[in-house]
């Protein structure tokens, strides 16, 4: 497959110039008429009203909101291309040259279980791209989620049960170093034998562990999260039911503050009153914005695949043809986003689930200053207008998208 570039637009990364007369997003409040200096593919200054550069390029944004780009890190394909099974380093480029449209500057592709030198070759192929990777490639590539291969047969969903296995600490040491420690997240339900073992290694050397397609109860659940558990693959999706008397993981994963959750804002998912509530009970600073989408997104309804397994796309939803389970989604996450306003969350909030607590959720903040405007952060960002709608998208301060 060939890598596309986007089109380099005037603004580079080799000078510093302005974005003016704009409202500027952060987690501190919104800026009305503020500007944003970025140099070198870093934001160097902000503040309101005429910037106090001269001679300097400036881009007048009026009638533009500019906000941290969105960071998608739960992700299985776009438009075609399946991250499992086109393990390409130029297939993986090509899904972030196609994410950009949708206001996504990083994401982390995510696999589904898949037989070991699947897996293998994905690994190797995401250390290959990190390593071409380029702002004019599209969206940055943070690392490798493994969602699966060890989860709960039960909790398959839209996982081919005959690749779901037990967890294997020598299997994952080949992946990672297949990957050159690019692997940053793994799925594990806690519940099955050698979870807890294998969850306090992950966490050991320094890779996120989430809980997910999981039947664990409560009390295993609790035990999970002692034993390294630190987020919830697509909340309540993949989980045991919640019952008064047998409230499942979902309740440990929601009660615990340390623990950052997974929400797909589709609708479909998850009822809008569900979101709401988990947004307001567990707060914002822990609630991880994702799509959970797949190849079939941006196209049109009808069949596809999702590696071996039929699915059929009608009417915005993503099911397995042969029975009624959904299989992933074809949310984006410019979508997500203008979901979670229409629920009556202020844009500060929202941007922080799209953009900065997904940073924080794979411990990531201190290593790539990504998810805010803020002074030193990587000028990742992008301009919506009144509808919310996605009008330009920077990458490390180059102009990838200008609609």
């Amino acid at each position: 497959m060939a890598v596309n570039r986007l089109k380099r637009y005037r603004c580079s990364v080799a000078y510093m110039y302005v974005l003016r007369n704009t409202k500027i997003v952060r987690e501190c409040g919104v800026i009305d008429n503020g500007y944003v200096v970025i140099d070198r593919g870093r934001i160097i200054d902000i503040g309101r009203g005429s910037p106090p550069y001269l001679n300097i390029e400036s881009e007048d944004l009026d009638g533009y909101t500019v906000l941290p780009g969105f960071i998608d890190t739960h992700i299985h394909g776009v438009e075609g291309i399946d991250v499992t099974w086109n393990s390409e380093p130029e297939a993986l480029l090509e899904i972030g040259h196609r994410l950009v449209k949708y206001g996504v500057t990083s994401f982390t592709p995510t696999t589904i279980s898949a037989p070991h030198d699947t897996l293998l070759a994905v690994c190797k192929a995401i250390h290959n791209a990190k390593a071409m990777w380029r702002p004019v490639h599209g969206a940055r590539i943070l690392g490798l989620h493994l969602e699966g291969p060890y989860i709960n047969k039960e909790m398959a969903g839209a996982h081919n049960p005959r690749y779901i296995r037990r967890p294997s600490i020598q299997e994952l040491r080949e992946l990672v170093e297949a990957s050159n420690n690019s692997v940053i997240q793994v799925t594990v339900a806690p519940e099955i034998e050698n979870s807890l073992d294998f969850i306090r290694y992950v966490k050991q050397i320094g890779i996120v562990v989430s809980a997910g397609h999981t039947n664990a109860s409560y009390e295993e659940g609790v035990k999970a999260i002692e034993s390294g558990v630190t987020k919830a693959t697509h909340l309540f999706n993949g989980m045991k039911k919640f019952h008064h008397r047998d409230p499942g993981i979902a309740l440990a994963l929601i009660e615990n503050p340390s623990v950052y959750l997974e929400i797909i804002a589709d609708y479909v998912h998850l009822h809008p009153a569900i979101i709401r509530h988990v947004v307001k009970y567990a707060g914002t600073d822990r609630i991880v914005l994702i799509t959970d989408a797949i190849a079939a997104t941006g196209l049109s309804d009808g069949e596809y695949s999702l590696g071996d397994l039929k699915i059929r796309v009608e009417q915005g939803v993503a099911k397995l043809i042969d029975r009624d389970v959904l299989a992933g989604s074809v949310l984006t996450m410019d979508k997500a986003f203008r979901n979670l306003l229409d629920l009556g969350f202020n844009i500060v909030d929202v941007a922080k689930m799209s953009s900065t607590i997904p940073v924080k959720s794979l411990d990531l903040e201190s290593k790539i200053k990504i998810g805010k405007i803020e002074i030193g952060y990587l000028a990742d960002i992008v301009a919506i207008d009144e509808n919310y709608r996605i009008r330009k998208v920077y990458i490390e301060g180059e102009k990838v998208l200008d609609k």
